[in-house]
């Protein structure tokens, strides 16, 4: 499931399949549309009464506002906090509502543009505040991973009927700039000044303390312990490595080849940013301690460890 389309089908709580057509609201055939209407419900908390005359038969997706807002016009660059149910079109039975739930946020960036083409020109044609109905025919969810048409794609009954309400907007902050290698001074005055993690071996495996009362270094620290003789390390590189790695936070580690026994063998075009960026021109042999901000570790992954994090790798050798 295409990510866009997911956020749309959380509000239901239904799975739906995006589709790639390239059909919009304002050009393409929205007249299966025609027979839809809401009645929107007491509060925003509350389910809309929506008919439409089944079964609503659609050739390409389309959206189509039901009911204008009278809030602030939405705009490229924005979180957009909507509300949505969902019909099957054939019979206009319930499929899911989210509106007893929290809003979903939609960013209108390139990827839902690209995605659901109808719905965000539609939504950049409106307001905050608007209900907004939106179809997908059978044969476009059928191409895009979703059920077989029950009919040939020119009369095919479509597979959902979704209507939202847009509740909010927000305007999208920003991205930082990502955090950059510290150049060899930088990184020799932090080490200078006691402010870089340290290890030692002990029974053959390195154990790193994290400098205290120490502010995390504002970059990628490449604090080269030992240098290596061997083969140099592209950004493409296959590569064997034994590492330690802990967090900044509280020095816990989280992960240890050591501790496997083994080297671990991977492409330096794999991993996360920091290790690419840090063993980038290293040489094999080489021991290094890597000081890696948040935005160049596992950045939020789900079940990754938080960062900054600190490893101490041995690059044994570069393949």
């Amino acid at each position: 499931m295409r990510k866009v389309m997911a956020l749309v089908a959380t509000a239901s709580l239904l799975l739906v399949t995006a589709c790639g057509s390239t059909t919009t609201a304002s050009s393409g055939d929205i007249a299966p549309l025609e027979s839809i209407k809401v009645t929107p419900g007491s509060d925003d908390a509350s389910d809309p009464t929506v008919t439409f005359e089944t079964p609503l038969v659609a050739t390409a997706t389309a959206a189509k506002v039901l009911v204008e807002g009278k809030g602030d016009q939405i705009t490229e660059n924005q979180n957009i906090k909507f509300k949505s149910i969902a019909y099957k079109a054939t019979d206009a039975s319930l499929l899911g509502s989210g509106f007893a739930g929290e809003p979903v946020t939609l960013p209108t960036n390139e990827e839902f543009k690209a995605q659901l083409p109808a719905l965000y020109d539609t939504l950049m044609q409106t307001k905050v505040g608007s209900w907004i109905a939106m179809v997908e025919p059978a044969a476009e969810a059928a191409a895009t991973g979703g059920a077989s048409p029950s009919a040939s794609p020119e009369a095919a009954p479509a597979e959902t009927v979704v209507v939202l309400k847009v509740v909010s907007t927000e305007e999208i902050p920003p991205k930082a700039p990502p955090s950059k290698k510290l150049g060899a001074d930088e990184v020799k005055k932090l080490k200078d000044a006691g402010a870089l993690p340290t290890f030692e071996m002990k029974d053959g495996k390195p154990a790193i303390t994290i400098p205290k009362d120490k502010d995390v270094p504002a970059g990628l620290v490449v604090d080269i312990v030992k240098e290596g003789t061997g083969k140099v390390a592209t950004a493409t590189s296959k590569v064997s490595a034994n590492y330690t790695g802990v967090s900044w936070e509280d020095g816990k580690q989280f992960d240890s080849s050591y501790d496997r026994g083994a080297a671990s063998d991977f492409g330096l075009d794999g991993v996360i940013p920091g290790w690419t960026q840090g063993l980038t021109g290293l040489k094999a042999g080489t021991q290094v301690m890597l000081t890696i901000p948040t935005d160049l570790a596992y950045d939020g992954a789900p079940g990754a460890p938080e960062g900054p994090l600190v490893f101490f790798v041995e690059l044994k050798e570069v393949k």
